[in-house]
């Protein structure tokens, strides 16, 4: 079993910090994409799919907010398009015709998230176990 009290201080906190830096950086990602000029090219670039059509009609873009909940929707379109297609609220046009930069950074956010929030749940759990 693995004894996290037995390891040194800087270890321990670095183990602690990591997944919030992580997941933050997703985070903020996503807030960039949401509060510039990449937001217009997002929802120029999926005016068809019917997920951010929907997304759009019920979290309307009036604050930073409400558009970062629109980028992490799109978010998961960019990770797993023939998901998205065949539950129907991705088009496979659009997301054939959204710019690979926008692409990318969709998907480092994601990934980003999911890894910071992994580890968190992992290092709960090895914190649990080894009391």
């Amino acid at each position: 079993m693995i004894d996290l009290y037995s390891w040194p201080t800087g270890a321990k906190l670095f183990f602690t910090i990591t997944p919030f830096v992580i997941a933050l950086t997703g985070v903020g990602i996503g807030y960039h994409i949401a509060g510039t000029r990449h937001f217009d090219v997002l929802c120029s670039a999926f005016k068809n799919s019917p997920g951010l059509i929907e997304d759009l009609k019920y979290w309307s873009t009036i604050s930073l907010g409400t558009r970062s909940k629109i980028v992490a929707g799109i978010g998961l379109a960019a990770v797993c398009p023939k998901l998205g297609i065949r539950q129907g609220w991705l088009n496979a046009e659009d997301y054939r015709g959204c710019p690979l930069y926008l692409k990318r950074r969709l998907q480092l956010s994601f990934w980003c998230l999911l890894v910071g929030c992994a580890w968190l749940v992992v290092g709960w759990a090895l914190i649990e176990l080894s009391k």
